[in-house]
């Protein structure tokens, strides 16, 4: 595999027409929330797409985490390590883990982070993308038919960006899911989530609730106080 990186820093000229920066985009806190109601992530975690934290802030709140650590490709983003997480090489240099839980950049940039992924985790991977990864094409047609995902939860769309003219929030044609690869499973799942059952849930960034309701979130749902409906 070759050595250079994937993913090179740019500058986006308005966020609005073009896509931002590295892919990068900053997952809702409902994505973490919901992911932690329906799979209880323990012991030690990785985030090797960490952004400004939207992921990390949540798992390090969530009572069972034993230890994290976060890696960003970007080096004005803070993280424990700033390597090309679409690289083996960069992988060999992570610390060990139970899981690792991530929203990666997507394109051809998703498929190679989660096989990387799935090697490095003993238990599995929690990873927030596009439905349309399911696709069996070909940078992962293979690893889906050997590894396919334990769970699925279909996600409400969110919006990440305005549409072109700025004006209002605009989805992907596509809405995310959360693939999970749980190693201990012996089945497939596919759950459905409706905006209306999903706690803490909110539409475009400006709707969004403060970091401490989701983190009073997430301290609940480890108590057992919010169960599934």
């Amino acid at each position: 595999m070759t050595a250079t990186p994937l993913l090179k820093p740019q500058t986006a000229i308005l966020e609005t027409v073009t896509r931002h920066p590295l892919n990068f985009y900053e997952s809702p806190s409902w994505f973490t929330t919901e992911l932690l109601r329906h799979v209880p992530l323990s012991g030690v975690i990785g985030e090797p797409c960490v952004g400004h934290g939207a992921i990390a802030s949540l798992l390090q709140a969530w009572l069972h985490t034993k230890q994290m650590w976060t890696n960003d490709i970007d080096p004005h983003k803070s993280a424990d390590y700033h390597l090309d997480a679409t690289l083996s090489e960069s992988w060999a240099k992570f610390p060990d883990c139970d899981w690792i839980c991530t929203n990666p950049p997507y394109s051809e940039f998703a498929a190679p982070i989660i096989k990387n992924a799935y090697q490095k985790a003993r238990i599995g991977v929690a990873a927030f993308l596009l439905t349309s990864f399911l696709e069996p094409c070909d940078d992962r047609a293979d690893f889906l038919q050997q590894h396919p995902p334990s769970l699925v939860l279909i996600l409400p769309r969110f919006c990440f960006r305005k549409d072109k003219r700025g004006t209002r929030w605009a989805t992907d044609n596509v809405t995310i899911s959360c693939f999970v690869w749980d190693k201990r499973a012996t089945g497939q799942q596919i759950i459905i989530r409706p905006k209306s059952e999903i706690i803490g849930f909110y539409k475009n960034p400006e709707q969004a609730i403060s970091q401490e309701r989701a983190e009073e979130i997430v301290r609940a749902i480890a108590k057992g106080e919010l169960c599934n409906n």
